[in-house]
């Protein structure tokens, strides 16, 4: 109950950080003068983007729009002008990557978890649970896996088997089994729902699966992978890399790394030919033209926007007061739209089109009829081939977007 006490503790943040940048994103300074062109990018050539899953509202997930409120006086930043009560769509919490496939979990516009799993395949379909999950995990008979308590859910939704009393974190492997995590140890769990261990493991949340391994960046040695076997054996793995690692792991293979913040768009690619390559992803969506764009922090002042069709372009996101930053949040056709907090402008193709400021009425009318947004936890990746997933909700549904990342390209 303790872990269960510290994960509900850690998501309840993220939810708080989430509205944080939804605030972050709806208010500021209205005293704005001139704005930077558009420039040709650089980050973008490297990037191969393309769209895994569109679900469209109320195909599965029913549009709810709700209006939320400021927070208290005690938690509210001080002195941010702008609109103060801002509407909020249901959207994709977090994404699950696994051997048999990709499940999202969602939340309601208030944060509330909702008791479904959604399996992101060429017929996305909605498996409603009995309770809201923390963990996700695919299984290729059409079913899922969910923590907490550890259940197996068949392709109905009817429960074929509950294992109680193991950790709050989950992570799925080959074969359709799972490994379950606490602060310090870790349990493999068989697809009929055999159990082994306890193994100790101080993994955790920043653990990822590779085959039917459990594996980790080594607290000790942060060049080495240590990876944990059905069995309870240990072995680590010593990729040639010329630093130190960072983050959290998310993929890696005897040529490269990729690590991530814990909240996800800060990711670093590590190669054993000694290239270290960082990458901001800002947001992500899908154009009215229904391809995927990804915005991609170039440094604290421009934002390149990658899409689908191979065209790209890079926007300021300056703002008067720093670290204060604006955010691309829709691409419709040639124009695109930046904004943040009562600053917003529309670009037609590479000049300005129009700059507003916003308040409440405003962002209803003008800014989240088009407006994208990630959430906290919008980026994973598959642990087989690396493709960095990226969840994402809209005007028009919520979508899970592909990118892979070949930073030593030419």
């Amino acid at each position: 109950m303790e872990f269960l006490i510290q994960y509900r503790g850690r998501k309840a943040a993220y939810i708080l950080v989430m509205v944080g940048l939804c605030l972050t994103l709806i208010a500021g300074q209205g005293n704005f003068r001139g704005y930077e062109k558009p420039m040709n990018v650089t980050n973008c050539p490297n990037l191969k983007i393309w769209t895994i899953a569109k679900l469209e509202w109320n195909n599965p997930i029913n549009l709810e729009v709700v209006t939320l409120s400021p927070l208290p006086p005690d938690q509210a930043p001080t002195g941010i002008p702008g609109p103060k009560y801002y509407p909020v769509r249901p959207y994709i919490e977090e994404t699950f990557a696994n051997p048999a496939g990709l499940a999202s979990m969602v939340a309601l516009g208030t944060g509330q978890t909702m008791p479904v799993a959604i399996l992101v395949e060429k017929n996305t379909k909605a498996i409603q649970l009995s309770e809201p999950p923390l963990n996700i995990s695919v299984r290729r008979d059409g079913g899922v896996w969910t923590n907490y308590p550890l259940s197996y859910y068949d392709s109905t939704g009817n429960v074929k088997k509950v294992v109680k009393q193991l950790g709050t974190d989950m992570i799925g492997v080959e074969g359709d089994a799972v490994w379950v995590m606490d602060s310090d140890k870790a349990w493999f769990v068989s697809s009929g729902g055999n159990v082994r261990g306890p193994y100790p493991w101080k993994g955790f949340n920043s653990s990822v699966g590779s085959g039917v391994r459990l594996c980790t960046l080594e607290g000790d040695s942060t060049r080495r992978v240590q990876c944990l076997e059905p069995d309870g054996k240990k072995h680590f793995i010593h990729p040639l890399l010329p630093q130190k690692l960072r983050g959290k792991l998310l993929f890696f293979s005897d040529k490269w790394l990729l690590t991530a913040n814990i909240t996800g768009g800060y990711l670093s690619h590590y190669s054993t030919t000694g290239i270290t390559t960082k990458l901001n992803i800002k947001n992500a969506g899908i154009t009215s033209k229904g391809e995927a764009f990804v915005s991609i922090g170039s440094d604290n002042k421009w934002a390149d926007v990658c899409l689908s069709d191979g065209t790209s372009r890079r926007f300021s996101i300056k703002y008067h007061t720093p670290p204060l930053r604006l955010s691309v949040v829709a691409v419709e056709g040639d124009r695109t739209l930046v904004y943040g907090f009562d600053r917003a402008v529309w670009y037609k193709g590479s000049r300005v089109e129009k700059t507003f400021v916003v308040d409440d009425n405003v962002y209803r009318k003008d800014i989240f009829p088009y407006h994208w947004r990630t959430a906290t936890n919008f980026v994973t990746a598959n642990s087989s081939d690396g493709t960095i997933i990226i969840s994402t909700s809209g005007p028009t549904g919520m979508a899970i977007i592909g990118m892979r990342w070949n930073p030593e390209s030419k």
